[in-house]
């Protein structure tokens, strides 16, 4: 009686974890704001919020901005244009945040925060320009700028700040000058192939800020060897769950193909996936980007996953299915199935995998579908499920035995 109660309990224990698998797999998770790099503008002046939001459930998602200070041309767009307020004030600045707020269609959100730095309407008295860079090669670029200072009396301070997005990241050190002036400084240990941004800027010694614009060069030479591609298949309906870079199918069955992204020494930017599959294959979606299910993105039309951090891997999975065999000839045909990821900052990377499709249905003869394998449980968790809860089923019930028994007379 003891041993009936322990094999009971356990059994009780699997169903438990088999229900917490499927409703871990439904989990609703909240979408997430970027309300992009701070702006730096003069009294009056516009720019563009670079806001947006991703959803790990691949909800759509409704943008709402909410700014403390000026004006948007639409709070409901991730990226409006932001007019600064006309303030006048003497050697000062004003600073202003700007809240986007992303809701995904069943009521989650998520928050981000931006802020807007004004310079005062009579900064005139000090003003900066950054003009084009020069002297560019594979790693090396020369920076200049212009300041304008009428404050004679006054120490300014310049610098440029530079980066390969519009947060830029690094800042060259501060020269002074006395009036107006131009100013130029190097920068080194670029990689080669590769857009920067950079932007002048310029303080007074009482703490008085002003920006110049944005402005880019690209490095010559080939974009560095910075991702790392792969892409494999498994094949759901035999049951073969060994991740490969070819799989043997028939007309009919259901694929996952699995396709893993790795910036190794520098931050990835701009990511974009672009997959592709052989003629008359059927896209089945199930689409997971690192293991949050049911995103409504295509990979076929192309998917940006932004920014790949280095050292970190993302990993895009789907299901797809093999035609039916009036699509094959008579035997074994070998196809292939490929992807393109490509980056604003790296050298585009490509990986395919083979699919070879054995086709043993001779032109017009009827393919009469057999049991399960003809459903859609292969494409969920709930065959593998049965399989385990029968196995233990049979141990736990004393049955092992009886079935293998049945088994080697039905072989007789």
């Amino acid at each position: 009686m003891k041993n009936k109660i322990i094999k009971i309990s356990f059994f009780i224990a699997v169903l438990a974890v088999a229900a917490l698998i499927g409703v871990s797999t439904f989990a609703v998770e909240s979408p997430t704001a970027d309300a992009g790099p701070n702006l730096y503008l003069d009294s009056g002046q516009t720019g563009i919020l670079q806001g947006s939001g991703t959803d790990p459930n691949g909800y759509s998602l409704n943008y709402y901005w909410n700014c403390t200070g000026g004006s948007l041309s639409n709070n409901s767009i991730a990226q409006p244009i932001y007019t600064a307020p006309h303030i006048y004030q003497f050697n000062n600045q004003a600073t202003f945040t700007c809240n986007l707020t992303v809701t995904n269609s069943y009521g989650y959100s998520g928050s981000n925060e931006t802020t807007i730095y004004v310079n005062y309407g009579n900064a005139g008295n000090l003003q900066v320009q950054t003009n084009s860079a020069t002297s560019i090669s594979g790693n090396h670029a020369t920076l200049n700028g212009y300041v304008t200072n009428p404050n004679y009396g006054n120490t300014v301070y310049v610098w440029f700040e530079w980066g390969t997005g519009t947060n830029y990241g690094n800042e060259t050190y501060h020269q002074t000058k006395s009036g107006s002036a131009s100013f130029v400084q190097n920068i080194s240990n670029l990689s080669s192939g590769t857009t920067y941004h950079f932007r002048s800027a310029a303080r007074l010694s009482n703490g008085y800020t002003v920006y110049g614009q944005d402005k880019t060069f690209n490095t010559s030479g080939t974009a560095p060897e910075n991702l790392v591609v792969t892409k494999k298949v498994i094949n759901l309906t035999s049951g073969n769950l060994n991740w490969q870079t070819s799989v043997s199918t028939k007309p009919g069955d259901i694929l996952s193909f699995v396709t893993t992204v790795k910036a190794q020494s520098a931050d990835a930017h701009n990511v974009f996936v672009k997959d592709t599959l052989p003629q008359n294959f059927i896209y089945k979606g199930n689409l997971t980007l690192n293991s949050n299910i049911n995103y409504s993105s295509n990979p076929m039309s192309g998917i940006n996953i932004g920014t790949l951090p280095a050292g970190q891997v993302y990993v895009i999975a789907y299901q797809a299915q093999v035609p039916s065999a009036q699509n094959f000839s008579y035997g074994t045909t070998t196809l292939s199935s490929g992807v393109v990821i490509s980056s604003s900052n790296a050298e585009s990377k490509t990986a395919s995998t083979q699919v070879s499709v054995n086709n043993s249905i001779v032109s017009g003869a009827v393919n009469v579908p057999t049991g399960i394998t003809n459903t859609s449980l292969n494409d969920s968790l709930f065959l593998p499920i049965i399989i385990i809860l029968t196995a233990f089923w049979l141990y736990f019930s004393g049955s092992t035995n009886k079935f293998a028994d049945w088994l080697r007379k039905t072989k007789k």
